[in-house]
């Protein structure tokens, strides 16, 4: 790395060099010096050199500083196909030659440059250009697609680096999409993205209900109660999904809310760092209908641990389930068979076991709460 980073460093520096105006040395020296470190700033916080060159190419650009910002935008032709990038750049790049040779200045104003970097970016990240699957650790759980009964949709998430929407040295951020997916003719086709969320927000962990109508997931979306929460929308006859609606307090925490799973499709499960619990992320069950929801329940010892327990897989004809969790061996991920009914009658937690044993097995004795899903 240091190698690496020393020949990368020579590399600029003998560019720089050879490119100095001698009639202006010390002022030359300079400016060559805030090139370096700019360059080694970036470096250093992970940018690759043609993120670099588009960067300190536009940030020059947009400050008027049109020696540098051409500077930049030779470094980018010369490292890529300019088949690859935007024509933008050469337009900026022309603009910019012109106003070093112009005997009066020329105003960035004249057209709407900000906007026109700003949408650089934005195709960038909508085409991939430049993005990348974000890879999971071991330590997590990235669930598979969710099908409708019949199977013959399914909903998945996808994780892909993004530029924000605002901010010219603003590093890539890791952004969770949702995607629906058709199977034709025995493969999956049809993949679009299902747009639950506002753009540069995350959407993750979907599951659908077996009649198809609804679409559960975590969000990070504005008007959340905390990190993550989990939100419904509803599934139009046309395979279009509605309004996101946050399904409030009774469910979501100041913290993260997430991998909802359905059981039966009145029982919502999902894990919760946000709530009373064993240790880590914990498994939840609410009672659900349409519109109304019941009491969050920890599903207990038998169930939760001190680590991440991310979903639950239930066989309710014989008490038992299948918790994903990363309780292992060194924290790997790993699959435990678990009962969810087990204690010596006494104390608290042993009620809401028995609580949640009604709640999975007789519906006809649950106490509905009258809470709304939220908006």
């Amino acid at each position: 790395m240091i190698r690496n980073l020393i020949y990368k460093m020579s590399f600029v520096c003998f560019t720089f060099i050879i490119s100095t105006n001698v009639n202006a040395q010390v002022k030359n020296d300079n400016e060559t010096n805030k090139r370096i470190d700019d360059y080694l700033e970036l470096l250093q916080l992970g940018y690759t050199e043609v993120e670099i060159f588009q960067d300190l190419g536009n940030v020059n650009f947009l400050t008027e500083n049109y020696d540098a910002a051409a500077f930049w935008y030779e470094k980018l032709f010369n490292a890529v196909d300019k088949e690859t990038i935007s024509d933008s750049y050469q337009e900026r790049y022309d603009f910019a030659m012109n106003s070093l040779n112009a005997q009066s200045p020329v105003k960035t104003n004249a057209k709407d440059w900000k906007a026109s970097i700003k949408a650089d970016y934005t195709l960038e990240s909508e085409h991939g250009a430049s993005g990348k699957l974000a890879q999971d650790s071991k330590k997590t759980f990235t669930p598979s697609m969710s099908m409708t009964k019949d199977g013959k949709v399914a909903f998945f998430s996808q994780a892909v680096k993004k530029k924000p929407e605002y901010g010219i040295f603003s590093k890539k951020e890791v952004v969770h999409e949702i995607y629906k997916a058709e199977k034709v003719n025995g493969k999956w086709k049809n993949i679009q993205r299902v747009a639950v969320c506002p753009k540069y927000y995350s959407a993750k962990h979907p599951t659908v209900s077996a009649d198809g109508k609804r679409l559960f997931f975590a969000s990070n979306m504005p008007g959340s109660y905390g990190k993550y929460d989990i939100y419904v929308s509803e599934i139009k006859s046309n395979g279009g999904v509605g309004i996101a609606k946050n399904l409030g307090p009774k469910v979501n925490t100041k913290k993260n809310d997430l991998y909802p799973t359905l059981a039966d499709d009145s029982l919502l499960l999902y894990a919760s760092d946000g709530r009373k619990g064993y240790g880590g992320l914990d498994l939840f069950a609410v009672q659900m209908s349409k519109k109304r929801l019941g009491e969050s329940i920890n599903l207990g010892s038998s169930i939760n641990s001190d680590k991440d327990d991310f979903s639950l897989a239930l066989i309710p004809e014989k008490g038992m389930g299948y918790v994903m969790t990363n309780r292992g061996k060194k924290n790997q991920l790993s699959q435990v068979a678990v009962s969810y009914i087990r204690g010596n009658g006494n104390d608290k937690e042993t009620k809401d076991e028995a609580q949640l044993f009604k709640l999975l097995n007789d519906n006809s004795e649950t106490d509905y709460s009258s809470t709304l899903f939220e908006n």
